[in-house]
């Protein structure tokens, strides 16, 4: 296989991890906001806090008010445990990690070949080192089924930040 078809296999890698980059950080984002969203919820409804004395809920509109409120904070309470989003998050969170790490390190890579103007063996192990890193990722997802409108979007995101045209190709010797 000639240098040119193993550089479009790093470029093709490179907007792969660019694209998990912006996926996964939606997907951690959105995680977050249910998990803000329950807590918010549960400390608003617990008896000791200051929102239950407020005078306003002492009125019919208000006691009303509360008891929607306080039903949907207990059903908010129940199923915090059973969502395990603190755990979500941090699986997220170092799945994030790791595809920053190896969007970088084939980023370094592109930067080394368009420095030396080839593909040079010492980039050829830095692609291979990048590879395992890839294995790992690839092989522990935090989700089964990905978001497909997710991966559409940002597919189409990366392919205008990242355009063909814009990667550097050596003349092959």
């Amino acid at each position: 296989m000639g240098n040119n078809n193993q550089l479009w296999d790093i470029y093709d890698n490179y907007r792969t991890a660019r694209l998990n980059v912006k996926y996964y950080c939606s997907r951690l984002e959105t995680l977050e906001r249910w998990n803000f969203f329950l807590e918010i919820m549960v400390a608003i409804a617990a008896p000791s806090s200051v929102i239950s004395g407020l005078w306003f809920l002492k009125t019919q509109s208000g006691i009303e008010l509360w008891q929607f409120v306080s039903s949907i904070a207990a059903i908010a309470g129940f199923l915090k445990p059973f969502l395990k989003l603190g755990y979500k998050i941090k699986f997220y969170e170092q799945t994030l990690s790791g595809y920053r790490a190896l969007e970088y390190d084939l980023y370094e890579i592109i930067l080394r070949i368009r420095d030396e103007h080839s593909y040079s063996t010492s980039c050829k192990k830095m692609f291979e080192a990048a590879m395992k890193k890839k294995r790992i990722l690839a092989t522990n997802p935090p989700e089964n089924t990905p978001n497909k409108k997710l991966v559409d979007k940002f597919y189409s995101e990366v392919l205008k930040e990242i355009p063909s045209e814009s990667l550097y190709m050596p003349e092959e010797a």
